[in-house]
Formats: C-alpha cells, sequence, structure tokens
C-alpha cells in the first residue's frame, strides 16, 4: 500500500496519475493548513524540505516501509518498483531523464513562479511578471518544439509526459493560446483521455472538498 500525502497541486497530480498507471493501491491523505504544521514535524525526517507530496510505501524493498520525497524521485522509484513507464535501455532511459529533470528544474518552478506572481502576489510586481511570462513562453515554445516531431516527450509515453501534463494543462492561466502551441493542445488532449489520467486528477481533486 502507498500512502500519498499532498494538497491540490500539480505535483501530486502526477504522483496519483502515476499510481493508477501503475495499478498500485494507495491511499490519499490531505495536507492543508489546519494539519500542515503537525505533519511536517510528523515528516521532518522524510522530507528535510518540510515540501509536499511525499509517499511512505509500506512495502519498501525488503518489506521495510520506505518514504520518498520530491515529485521526481518519487516518480523514479514507483517506475523501478513497477517495472513500467521507463524504458531499460539506457539511451531511451537518459532521454526520458532529461525530460523529467527539464519538468523538475525548469517547468515546474517557471510556471510555478509565473502563476504567483499574475494571481497570488500580494503587490504587483511588474518586472516578475513579465519576466516569468517570457519564460514560460520560452518553455512552452521548447514542449511544443519537441512535441512536432513526437507523440510523448521522450517518444513513447512515459514519466516524463506524467510530470508535464498537469503543469501545461492550464496553458491560458500562463497567458498563452492554444493557437500558439498545437501540438501541445494535441498532445494535452491525448493525455487528458488516459482513464489513468482521469482517475488520478480526481483523487487529487477530491482533497478540496
Amino acid at each position: 500500500m502507498i500512502e500519498l500525502y499532498g494538497s491540490p497541486t500539480p505535483s501530486a497530480c502526477t504522483i496519483a496519475i502515476m499510481l493508477e498507471e501503475i495499478e498500485l493501491n494507495y491511499s490519499v491523505f490531505p495536507v492543508n493548513k489546519d494539519n500542515s504544521e503537525q505533519l511536517e514535524l510528523e515528516f521532518l525526517k522524510l522530507t528535510p524540505n518540510s515540501m509536499f507530496p511525499i509517499i511512505l510505501d509500506r512495502d519498501g524493498p525488503g518489506g521495510k516501509p520506505l518514504a520518498i520525497f520530491e515529485p521526481g524521485a518519487i516518480l523514479l522509484y514507483l517506475a523501478e518498483k513497477s517495472g513500467q513507464l521507463i524504458p531499460k535501455k539506457s539511451i531511451e532511459k537518459f532521454d526520458v531523464w532529461q525530460w523529467l529533470l527539464f519538468e523538475n528544474s525548469k517547468i515546474g518552478p517557471t510556471l510555478g513562479n509565473t502563476k504567483h506572481f499574475m494571481y497570488h502576489a500580494p503587490e504587483e510586481v511588474p518586472y516578475a511578471v513579465k519576466r516569468f511570462n517570457n519564460e514560460a513562453k520560452r518553455v512552452f515554445t521548447i514542449v511544443e518544439n519537441q512535441l512536432a516531431e513526437n507523440e510523448y516527450l521522450a517518444g513513447n509515453y512515459s514519466i516524463a509526459d506524467i510530470a508535464t501534463f498537469p503543469w501545461l494543462k492550464e496553458y491560458e492561466r500562463y497567458g498563452i493560446e492554444g493557437e500558439q502551441i498545437p501540438n501541445v493542445c494535441a498532445w494535452l488532449n491525448t493525455m487528458g483521455e488516459r482513464k489513468a489520467v482521469i482517475k488520478g486528477l480526481e483523487a487529487i481533486a477530491n482533497l478540496k472538498e
């Protein structure tokens, strides 16, 4: 049994989608303002950055519980545990890794900051809005170009797509229009029709209730 601790964020969505794809039994535990402080203390040794999501695998290696933090690391762990959604050959595997790391290091942080300065900053910071808007457009252009020649980010469907999809699906919130990214939109439609994606998004959306 996998325990997923998180809130309704793109990062938590990626983990729920992955768990649905590999068909592992899991439970979702909400992290909110009422229990976050308690959970941060409880999981401090498990998530040094005090950030969620994290997973707790009750049946980890050797049958012992194992906690994993950071979405990219969680996806890699689940891919290895299940033997799914990451190639075994080194060339194809490294292609998945580089797109996964691009999401972790560039897509998520850029779009997270873009959304923050556009909608949640306590005061308007024009420089920050312009800077991150420009970076968001650059990120979408990179992905658009990759998908112009590939059905999925690393050729075949993988954890790289799972990591990226929840961030890009709300492209309009970042000031991006669909006509600018037709390949991304086609990929989003394909991703959005997968049963595991639908169920994973629902599992995290239910945390709002």
